[in-house]
């Protein structure tokens, strides 16, 4: 899942979640033929005692295969196509993500309550944050972007800068800024979760993602098509930032996401957005369609220590483009992206 997030904090991709019940139905005991069955996603949880049962007989290799699969499978269709996660998917894949990380149910009862406790405080903080307190770190781009709205006689940009300091609390707890700040906890409401409780908090978190894009994209769209790009030279470089990082979160608008490119391809080269704002969107699309990328930017890890970026337009013009753009030779790139492929 980690795509454009390591080159960019304001484009923090993390990965939404959901739940997985198996086929059959209700909370009874477990059938024996549930075992030959793939978990597969539906509407809720199932019991923690049945899903401890499922594990012991699918063995925990297969048990966490199952689950990857099926959170997979709904992500790229939250992503993708939607609906989003409801509320009761995204409980059941955070108890579900926990059960795989502990040994028994009274284990699993123990890092739950810990997350919920932790989640609780987070809460606490994004009510606080939000109005306007003063941001700890790691949230000081969200106490940037609230005291930005809260200054901002303009009502447009007030609402960039309050939906953009929404966004990125929400995202600043991800398993994916963990993953780009290093192993470890980050952030205080977090101190002393251990990995279930963590994959737990993760799971409820990444639910506010895909409703949030959502709300995000629809909100940006109709403004972008009134008043145009928020060049830098007329909004400033925070508003450039912030309207891209939107456009880049709305991976289910892919029509948005052209058309925003549109936008940007007159003005990157100008210094009316940031070049990396338009090669970031130009590859992300370009991925999306199936066609190749120009500026080296999307990639996969192929084996450990190895990360190898997609087909480009020419390879041989690739880093006279990112220069263009403002950016290090794609070799600079590759060296970063590989010290993060571990599996």
């Amino acid at each position: 899942m980690r795509t454009l997030l390591s080159r960019m904090m304001w484009a923090v991709v993390a990965m939404a979640m959901a739940a997985w019940v198996p086929a059959a139905q209700g909370s009874a005991a477990l059938p024996k033929t549930d075992a030959a069955q793939a978990i597969r996603l539906n509407g809720g949880p199932i019991s923690v005692e049945r899903a401890f049962k499922l594990k012991a007989t699918r063995g925990e290799a297969a048990f966490a295969s199952d689950v990857d699969s099926a959170v997979q499978a709904l992500w790229t269709r939250a992503e993708t196509t939607g609906p989003c996660a409801t509320s009761s998917e995204t409980s059941a894949a955070a108890e579900m993500e926990l059960v795989r990380r502990t040994h028994d149910p009274e284990a699993f009862a123990k890092s739950r309550a810990a997350a919920e406790a932790a989640l609780a405080r987070r809460r606490e903080l994004r009510a606080e944050y939000l109005a306007g307190a003063k941001a700890a770190p790691p949230y000081g781009l969200v106490g940037r972007m609230v005291a930005r709205a809260k200054a901002e006689p303009n009502p447009r940009l007030a609402e960039l800068y309050r939906r953009m300091a929404e966004d990125q609390f929400s995202r600043i707890d991800s398993v994916t800024l963990r993953q780009f700040m290093g192993p470890g906890v980050h952030t205080e409401w977090e101190t002393g979760l251990d990995d279930g409780a963590l994959a737990y908090a993760d799971a409820i978190i990444t639910g506010e993602f895909c409703p949030m894009d959502h709300a995000n994209a629809t909100w940006l769209k109709a403004d972008l098509r009134a008043h145009g790009w928020y060049k830098v030279s007329v909004y400033g470089a925070d508003a450039d930032r912030a309207a891209w990082a939107m456009v880049q979160h709305a991976r289910h608008d892919l029509a948005f996401q052209e058309e925003a490119l549109v936008m940007l391809e007159p003005l990157w080269q100008s210094g009316e957005t940031r070049g990396q704002n338009y090669a970031l969107l130009y590859d992300q699309t370009a991925q999306y369609k199936g066609r190749p990328g120009r500026f080296g930017v999307m990639g996969r890890c192929i084996a450990p220590g190895v990360w190898k970026p997609d087909a480009a337009e020419d390879s041989s013009l690739t880093d006279t483009w990112r220069a263009k753009a403002g950016m290090p030779p794609l070799a600079v790139d590759v060296a970063r992206e590989s010290r993060g492929c571990t599996d």
